[in-house]
Formats: structure tokens, C-alpha cells, sequence
């Protein structure tokens, strides 16, 4: 009975699962979506698998699937992909239209989007995957080599962020980094994002293309859309990875030995020099050889990532939660950051006409820092010494000079940063009639940080000890809100004139307040007891801060007629606070035309170009991020300014700080000329650009004349114009080869900069100063920050070549140099050396900078490799300089050095601290120029068939090298040396004319890492 029971209730079970275990045969026919042709050679896959086919000479296909195989995916090179759900189906008919992914794919343009094909800005796109292969602390790093006329110089500091120029460097003393919008809330850095945390970025480069944002929005704009949900069963996804990195490009420095002997050498020219004796140095008696880099830095030093996300939806509400965790240890010991990112968006469609969204991202991070100019001083520490004369007691350095023990610096340092950093926002879209749609948004930017100092007793050498005990804390609180509000109508005439009408208002508040407490006396008994009110009340407490507010209307009109002519006009009225009352509103317009050549009937009859389009575009932007309180003006009173009438002592007042009189905006107007078009069946799609984008009235220091006797030497004012102008070429080629896809992508841009006018009478500016000493001169026809100073011809060999380097009447040009000293070129001819003679040696700023990416994929197995240079730009190695006299040499100084007649006519004698050898000059700037393996990573992705199995959709691992080969020239640690810049808590950068000058640049890593992707 029971057998019986069991087989009426099975019976039909297994019947069922039997019929639904065979195979299925799948056919149909694959055309064209232009002109229904058949298309041959088609490639049907099923989906997660290497199973396929290809249709025939007529278009057709046949293929046999398993019962867990319901997916198919048709590809053709020209073609976009169609995917296709077989379900219940036994015959599929595909039509497959043409692939042009770059010119049908939506970009966001700012309060919009549009397709890229309608688009008559520069606009560039990167796609989330491409940020996602390199191992970054910051996804603004993994820009570099991707976007054509987009810098990205990197730190290597741990969690810091990278300085970013687009098209040049338009500025000096405003803020010259771009502005990001991320999801619609405006901020001045991405350092609480991770590459993860991406779904799309696009890059606003020229002027008609950035102005709808305005005052913030004129060194560029980088649009960022972190991942939203979709409509379909929940996903949740992970990717993770972990690796060392390992310090690169050493530079090798001077054995302890060598050391001695190349100051014997030095004081033995210095004693001649000065007509005295010496005696030489025993190299005997020092018979250490320190490596202060091995002391301070680390190999294998960790990096890891784990990102967790889960996507989802229905009709009405989408939504996409998920947390990250980055965490990096410094290549300089006992350094560290980490960052916990957790991040939430929801749309939902609450009724016909009403639509609201809110998104957050929140990022805790904590840091802990290295000592200050750490590698300036294991660079110039004596090697001669051991880094400890026991287990407790460092070595110290003074037996050579005024020198500090960097392991000793590293090991008493006690500084840690931490802080937290809410981004996010809240909207609504209400439809009010058909292609009209009212948005409304706000968004905030708020973020806290702390950063602890705590000097504990110690003694070294005379000077460097502490017995103060002393602790600093610094507080920093940062509040920045927009509230928008735009009303957009979107409507289509007789099929051919196509409108986007956009109206809208916004509303800015940048709030910042800095609050630094210091106190001596601090005892230290552990972290927890590093508390201010436990020092003596006798010391300082310092605040600053800065509250910005601007308010803008703008409207913008796209149109198309039947998508051959295309029109984008944009004006905005922009007022902010940080003018005076009669200059704060001001006016900006940008024009965008654009011609797609390959909709007109006279090109119908050729084959070459797929798509062709021209545009131009001009625009003009202002700039409000410059320094708070420029136009602020300060007084003193007190005694001293107190006048006596009638006996009385009246209080005065006395100005102590003069500031401009009548600060005007500093506008950006900028005209671009581009090409773009596909070619060879779509294989190859192109951009070329040139732009010309001149800054007027550049906010600029104006010399303050010593008679006014105020406090300030300079002030800034509108000073200057400057021009940066240039050429952007993308190539991107993507292709088949039987299973073997692959693309070429590379991008080329080359960028002149120059100061193109002064106010009258005004001088120019002297910056860089190393020591005492300017490297640096901005003046009218050079760069911003041209190197300057003078020029080295050559090494004195003797005496004799002193005696007959002369002038025309006969006299000695440099009587009182020596033999090994640099023979300086007499520029104006007038017989002697000086500050007179001083010509320009060159910028900081690269002339040009390429990327090439190349992708290959074959049967589940992929490889991509970035490539990345820069040229054409000069770096002031100030490490070299002698300041004390005993600092250390690296080798390369030692093995070609001037140490006798005939041993060298480029470098000179060891003799380095001498005043005519430590002057700015020529050979001290070396090329910047640099070649480097970005990226390399190689993937393997398993079969749908086989991780279905155990419930994965997708699983991908992956192993890779970042940086594993950088070659350049330069004798230094690194070619990428990075112009300091702001936090988010910061308006303004630190010099400008300074860039380019290596004194401490962090060394330059190499990473490997393994990782996963798994999608459930």
C-alpha cells in the first residue's frame, strides 16, 4: 500500500522533471535593425558559459540547451549586444542595431542628462569598471590615464588625495582643483569615496560644458553617480581584495665611508676657499653605514578592500544599500589609514507625478601620520652613525651638525588623525503635465576631524629632545548645504525640433570653523590621558573659519533639428559673498553648436564614417574659491597709536593689513573646436579637441610698497591674465577575433601655459623658496611658477679657466669661485655674476601626458594593462641643497661628482654648501619625464553552469600589479611630485608658484593583490 501511495504521489513528479531535463532545441534568424539584412557570423552564447554557435550565411542559428541554460547572449562587432530570456521559446528572432556605445550611451551633463551623440561640450566618460582594477585609497586616483587633458599627480600618502588639473592651470591664489557633484551634492574633494562606491563618473572639461554650475565649476567638473538599484529580485554582490606594497625606485645614498671621505673633500675646498686649515676625518673612526630609508620605511605593506552591496526593486522603488572597508598601512612605518564607507539610495515613485529620492554616503577614517619632512631627513642624515648606541639610547647625529635621527623622529611621533563625513541628499520630482517636471533637491556635505599631536619627553642630542610634554589638538568642523530647484520641459515639435527647456535657482553655504588648543606640561601616561585641561593654562588657543554664501539663477536651452543641428545655450547669474557688495553678481553665458555630418543626405552614399559630428563651443565662468576675507581689512589699536589732545589720550586705530580696494571676479573664457565621429564598421571611435581658455583677472599678489608700513607684504588683488591652450586626442578601437575580444583605448593631450599680462607697474612674483632662496618667477610670457635662476655651462677645472673665463675688457667674470664650483653662463654680459644673471629654466607644469589602455578576453579569461606618461616639465630636485654643509650625498652625486681636473664638467665638487654653489641654478632642475606601467590585471571569470551550483551568479578572480614599472631619469624617489592641496575643510592651496620642488616626496609603491568579485 505503501509502495503504491508513493508512486501515484512521485510518479508524475519525475515524469515532469524528466520531460524538463532535455535539451531544447533553439533556432531563428539574426538581421539588421537599418535594413532587415541578414547578418552572417553572429556569435550566440549561452550566458555564463563557452557554449555557442554562429549564424550561417542567411543569418540563421541552431542550438542545443540543458535545462539550467535560459540565457542567451548574441554579439557581433559593430552591433550592440542583445541578451535574450528563452523561457517557453523555441524560435528566436534577433535584430541587433548598430554599436555605437559612445555616442547613444546617456551622459550626465549637469541638472540632466543627454545622449552623447546630442552633446556640444567636452564631455568624457569613464565607466565604473575601469575605476574599479587599481588599488586606490581614492577613486580620483584611478583617473590618471584615463581622460584626455586630465592630470593626476599622486601623493603616496596614505589616504590622501591626489591634485588633479584639467586643461592647465588657470589660477595662483584661487583654488584650481575641479568641482565634484556627487549625486547632485556639491563638494571639493572625494576622498570618503572608494572606487566601489561608483556606478558612472563623467568629466566636464570646457567651459560651455561646466558653466550651468558656475562659481565653483571653472577649473572643471567630475559628475559622479554612486550605485542606485534596478528592477529586478534582490543582488547582493562583494568584491574584495588584499595585497603588500613594497617601496620602488629607491634612491641609493652615500656608504658611511663614502660619506666621510666626500666631506674631507669638501672641507679641503671650503679651507682653501677661506685661506684656513683642516684636519681630515678618520674614516676608521666611523665604521657604521646607516640606510636611514631602511630604517624608516617598510616592505609588504598591507592594503585591503572588501565592498558589500545589495541592489534591488520593483515598478516603484529601486533601491541599493551597502558598506566598504579600505584600510592601507604606510610605506613609512608605524603609518596607517582607514576608512569604513556605508552608503544608502532609494527612488520611489509614489504616485503618477511624484517621484522622491534620498542618498547618504557616511565615512568614518582614522590616520596615523608621519613626522614632518621624514624623508627630507633620512635623506641629509649623516649614514656614519648607527641608529642606536643601545637598546634604549639613539644615536645622535651632531658630530656632523645640527642633524636629527629619523628613526628617532619616527619613533617619538605621536600623531593621529580622525574624523567623520556625511554626503548626501534628499529630492523630489514632481510631473506636471507632459515633458514638464518640477525637481527640488537639498543636499549637505558635513564632516568632523580631529587630529591629536603628543610630544612626550625625550632626548636625542642638544637638539633634538623635548621636556615640554607637549599636546596639540586641533578640531576641525565643515558644514556645506545647496538646495536646487529646477523646472525642466522636454517636448518635441513636428518630429524634427527637439527642446530641453531648463529654468532653476541655487542656493550655497560653505561653513568651515578650525579650533587648535596647545598645552605643555601634558604628562604622558598612555593616549586616554591626552587631555588639554591636564597642561599648563598658560598656553595658546587659536580659531579660524570662513562662512561663504552664494545664490544663482540659470537657464539652459538644448535643441536639436532632426539630429543634425544641435544648439546649447546656458546663462547664470552667480552672486557670492566673497566680493565686496557692489562686484558680488555678475554674469556668465556659454553657447555649444554642434553638426552630425553623417545625418545629411550627401553623405549617404560613403561607407568610411559611421557617425561624424562637429562642434564648438565657447562659454565664460567665474571663480569664487578664493581665500576668505580677501577684501577684509585689519586695524590695531592700542598705546601705541594713541595721539594726546588737550591732555587726553585719544584711542586710535592704525591699518595693519591692506587688501584691495575694489576685488573684481576672476573669470575663465574658454573656446573649443572638436571632431568625433566612428569609423571602420564602429570599430574606431575618435575625439579630438583643441581649446583656448584664458583666465582674466587672476586673483594675484600685488607687491605692497614699504612706505605704507602695514603688516603684509603683499595682498591679492586682480592682477593677471593667463592663457592655457591645447590639443585632446581619444582613440578607443575594440574588436573579435573569433572568441578573442579586445580593445585599444589611448588618450594624448598636450598644454601650453602662460601668464599673458600683468596689472601695469606690478612686478613679478618670487616663489618657491628654498631656504632662503627663490626658484621660482612668475612674470608676463612665462608659465605660472617658471623656474628661475642661473645658468650652469660648466664645472671650473682649474685655476687657469678661472683666470680666462673674462669679459671683453679683460676682467674675471668669477674670481672668487675654485675648481668644482659651477661656471654660471654671464646673461647680460656685464662681466659679473649676480642675481642679474638669472634666466627662465624651464616649468613645473607638464607640456603633455598620454594613456593607453588595452583590454583582451578570451573564453572567460580577461587581461587589462594601463600605461601612463608626462613630459616636458621640470622638477627642482631641492634635496640636494646644503644648507648646514654636512647633509649626505646620494650615489649618483658620488660616482660623478668633480674630484679633480678632468673627472667631471657637469657635476660640481662636493663643496655644495658654498653660497655660489647653492644658489638657484640649472642643475639643480632635472626632466620630470616619466614612463609607467599604470596597471596590470589578469581574471578569470568560472561558467554560469558550474557556480550556479552553489547559488553564485557571477564569480571572478583576479590577480594584480599596480606600479610594477616606472621609468624616468629624475634621481629622486619619484617624478610625480604633487602640488600640495586643500582638504575639504580648506578654500585655498598652498603656493602655487612653488609646484614642481622635490624636498620630501613620498616614496613611489608597487602593489599586488589578489581579488574576488562574487554576485549572489
Amino acid at each position: 500500500m505503501i509502495r503504491k501511495l508513493l508512486l501515484t504521489v512521485l510518479l508524475p513528479s519525475l515524469l515532469w522533471t524528466t520531460v524538463w531535463a532535455q535539451d531544447k532545441q533553439i533556432t531563428g534568424k539574426v538581421t539588421a535593425a537599418e535594413d532587415g539584412t541578414t547578418l552572417p557570423g553572429v556569435n550566440v552564447v549561452v550566458q555564463g558559459t563557452t557554449k555557442g554557435t554562429t549564424t550561417d550565411a542567411e543569418g540563421n542559428y541552431s542550438i542545443q540547451l540543458s535545462a539550467s541554460e535560459n540565457t542567451l547572449v548574441f554579439t557581433f562587432v559593430g552591433f550592440s549586444t542583445i541578451t535574450e530570456e528563452v523561457g517557453d521559446r523555441t524560435v528566436i528572432d534577433v535584430t541587433m542595431g548598430s554599436d555605437i556605445t559612445s555616442l547613444t550611451e546617456v551622459v550626465v551633463i549637469g541638472y540632466g542628462v543627454q545622449k552623447k551623440s546630442d552633446v556640444t561640450g567636452a564631455v568624457a566618460s569613464v565607466r565604473a569598471e575601469d575605476l574599479n582594477k587599481i588599488p586606490v585609497s581614492t577613486a580620483a586616483e584611478a583617473l590618471q590615464g584615463k581622460v584626455a587633458g586630465v592630470q593626476v599627480t599622486t601623493n603616496g600618502t596614505p589616504g590622501s588625495a591626489p591634485t588633479i588639473r584639467v586643461r592647465g592651470l588657470g589660477s595662483v591664489s584661487s583654488r584650481v582643483e575641479p568641482l565634484y557633484v556627487v549625486d547632485g551634492v556639491l563638494v571639493d574633494d572625494i576622498s570618503f569615496l572608494g572606487s566601489n562606491d561608483i556606478e558612472s563618473m563623467n568629466i566636464l572639461k570646457d567651459a560651455s560644458a561646466s558653466a550651468i554650475y558656475g562659481i565653483r565649476a571653472s577649473n572643471g567638473v567630475v559628475i559622479i553617480t554612486t550605485k542606485r538599484g534596478k528592477n529586478e529580485q534582490p543582488k547582493i554582490a562583494y568584491s574584495g581584495y588584499a595585497g603588500v606594497q613594497n617601496p620602488i625606485n629607491m634612491v641609493d645614498m652615500a656608504s658611511g665611508s663614502d660619506y666621510v671621505q666626500l666631506l674631507n673633500e669638501k672641507d679641503a675646498i671650503a679651507a682653501s676657499r677661506n685661506g684656513t686649515s683642516f684636519t681630515p676625518r678618520d674614516p676608521a673612526a666611523y665604521p657604521y653605514s646607516t640606510d636611514w630609508y631602511d630604517e624608516i620605511l617598510r616592505s609588504g605593506a598591507s592594503i585591503q578592500n572588501h565592498d558589500l552591496s545589495v541592489t534591488g526593486g520593483s515598478e516603484k522603488s529601486v533601491y541599493a544599500m551597502g558598506g566598504s572597508y579600505f584600510k592601507q598601512e604606510g610605506l613609512a612605518s608605524k603609518t596607517d589609514y582607514e576608512r569604513l564607507n556605508l552608503r544608502t539610495s532609494v527612488e520611489s515613485t509614489v504616485t503618477k507625478f511624484l517621484k522622491i529620492g534620498v542618498n547618504a554616503n557616511l565615512s568614518n577614517f582614522k590616520s596615523t601620520n608621519a613626522p614632518a619632512s621624514l624623508f627630507t631627513s633620512a635623506y641629509i642624515a649623516p649614514p656614519a652613525i648607527p641608529v642606536r648606541i643601545d637598546e634604549n639610547t639613539f644615536a645622535s647625529p651632531q658630530a656632523f651638525g645640527d642633524f636629527a635621527n629619523p628613526a628617532a623622529s619616527q619613533y617619538y611621533n605621536n600623531d593621529k588623525t580622525k574624523g567623520i563625513r556625511l554626503v548626501g541628499a534628499v529630492s523630489a520630482d514632481v510631473t506636471l503635465a507632459k515633458g514638464l517636471t518640477f525637481r527640488t533637491a537639498y543636499g549637505v556635505d558635513g564632516s568632523y576631524s580631529q587630529n591629536t599631536k603628543y610630544v612626550p619627553p625625550y632626548f636625542v642630542s642638544s637638539t633634538q629632545r623635548d621636556t615640554t610634554k607637549t599636546l596639540t589638538r586641533k578640531i576641525d568642523n565643515y558644514f556645506s548645504y545647496y538646495w536646487d530647484n529646477t523646472l525642466t520641459y522636454d517636448f518635441t515639435l513636428n518630429s524634427d525640433h527637439h527642446f530641453t527647456l531648463l529654468a532653476g535657482m541655487n542656493a550655497q553655504q560653505q561653513r568651515f570653523y578650525s579650533l587648535t588648543g596647545i598645552r605643555q606640561g601634558v604628562e604622558d601616561f598612555g593616549e586616554n590621558t591626552w587631555y588639554l585641561n591636564l597642561g599648563n593654562a598658560s598656553q595658546s588657543t587659536t580659531d579660524a573659519g570662513y562662512n561663504i554664501k552664494a545664490l544663482s539663477y540659470f537657464g539652459r536651452l538644448t535643441y536639436a533639428f532632426q539630429e543634425k543641428y544641435l544648439l546649447t545655450a546656458t546663462i547664470r547669474r552667480d552672486g557670492t559673498s566673497v566680493f565686496d557688495k557692489n562686484n558680488r553678481y555678475d554674469y556668465f553665458p556659454s553657447l555649444g553648436l554642434g553638426w552630425v555630418l553623417t545625418n545629411e543626405s550627401f553623405m549617404d552614399d560613403q561607407n568610411f564614417f559611421q557617425f561624424l559630428k562637429l562642434r564648438a563651443s565657447w562659454g565664460k565662468m567665474g571663480n569664487n574659491r578664493i581665500p576668505g576675507n580677501t577684501v577684509v581689512s585689519y586695524t590695531s589699536t592700542g598705546g601705541t597709536y594713541s595721539p594726546v589732545f588737550g591732555g587726553t589720550p585719544q584711542t586710535g586705530e592704525s591699518v595693519t593689513l591692506i587688501v584691495p580696494d575694489n576685488l573684481l571676479w576672476e573669470t575663465t573664457k574658454e573656446v573649443d573646436f572638436a571632431v568625433e565621429g566612428n569609423v571602420l564598421n564602429n570599430k574606431l571611435n575618435f575625439e579630438i579637441d583643441y581649446y583656448n581658455r584664458k583666465t582674466s583677472n587672476a586673483i594675484f599678489p600685488v607687491t605692497v610698497n614699504g612706505v605704507f608700513g602695514t603688516s603684509n607684504r603683499d595682498y591679492l588683488d586682480n592682477n593677471a591674465d593667463i592663457i592655457n591652450k591645447g590639443v585632446e586626442v581619444a582613440l578607443n578601437w575594440k574588436d573579435k577575433v573569433g572568441d578573442f575580444t579586445y580593445g585599444i583605448g589611448g588618450v594624448f593631450a598636450y598644454n601650453t601655459n602662460k601668464v599673458d599680462a600683468l596689472r601695469p607697474g606690478t612686478v613679478g612674483i618670487y616663489g618657491g623658496y628654498v631656504n632662503v632662496t627663490p626658484t621660482t618667477y612668475t612674470v608676463v610670457g612665462q608659465s605660472v611658477g617658471e623656474f628661475y635662476g642661473r645658468k650652469v655651462i660648466g664645472i671650473f677645472q682649474n685655476d687657469a679657466e678661472i683666470e680666462n673665463y673674462t669679459d671683453a675688457d679683460g676682467t674675471i667674470i668669477q674670481p672668487n669661485a675654485k675648481p668644482g664650483d659651477f661656471k654660471y653662463q654671464d646673461s647680460n654680459n656685464d662681466g659679473q655674476i649676480n642675481d642679474k644673471d638669472r634666466v627662465f629654466l624651464g616649468s613645473a607644469i607638464p607640456k603633455y601626458n598620454y594613456g593607453v589602455n588595452l583590454y583582451g578576453a578570451y573564453k572567460g579569461f580577461d587581461i587589462t594593462i594601463d600605461l601612463y606618461a608626462q613630459g616636458g616639465n621640470k622638477i627642482y630636485n631641492a634635496k640636494r641643497y646644503r644648507q648646514i654643509g654636512n647633509e649626505n650625498y646620494d650615489r649618483d652625486f658620488l660616482e660623478h661628482r668633480w674630484h679633480g681636473e678632468g673627472t667631471s664638467n657637469d657635476y660640481p665638487s662636493a663643496d655644495l654648501s658654498a653660497d655660489a654653489n647653492k644658489q638657484a641654478n640649472s642643475w639643480y632642475l632635472e626632466s620630470g619625464n616619466f614612463f609607467k606601467i599604470r596597471n596590470i590585471q589578469v581574471g578569470y571569470t568560472f561558467p554560469a553552469t558550474t557556480t550556479s551550483r552553489i547559488g553564485i551568479t557571477k564569480l571572478r578572480v583576479y590577480a594584480n600589479a599596480a606600479n610594477p614599472l616606472v621609468a624616468f631619469k629624475y634621481n629622486g624617489f619619484s617624478p610625480e611630485i604633487p602640488t600640495a592641496i586643500p582638504g575639504v575643510n580648506q578654500q585655498n592651496t598652498t603656493n602655487i608658484t612653488s609646484q614642481g620642488i622635490d624636498n620630501n616626496v613620498y616614496p613611489m609603491a608597487a602593489t599586488y593583490n589578489l581579488g574576488i568579485n562574487i554576485s549572489l
